[in-house]
């Protein structure tokens, strides 16, 4: 989740910070944030709830969407 990094270090915290801000454990938040676990909807509100102006499709959902974007013009060529 390299834009969930990337939005930490623009709010410049660390992950045990983040991890604190919306409530969960700094574990947790180091999963969801390397990509070893995606992210809950409750974690998605968590985020919401404590960062207002988050974007959460631009966060969450833009890195799949781009992949298969490509996966198809791959396949339409």
């Amino acid at each position: 989740m390299e834009r969930l990094k990337e939005f930490r270090k623009e709010k410049n915290m660390t992950q045990e910070g983040m991890a604190e801000k919306i409530g969960i454990t700094l574990s947790m938040y180091e999963k969801v944030e390397r990509g070893v676990v995606s992210a809950s909807a409750a974690f998605m509100r968590r985020m919401k709830d404590a960062f207002p102006d988050i974007d959460i499709n631009l966060i969450f959902f833009s890195q799949n969407s781009n992949k298969i974007a490509e996966s198809v013009s791959e396949e339409a060529v």
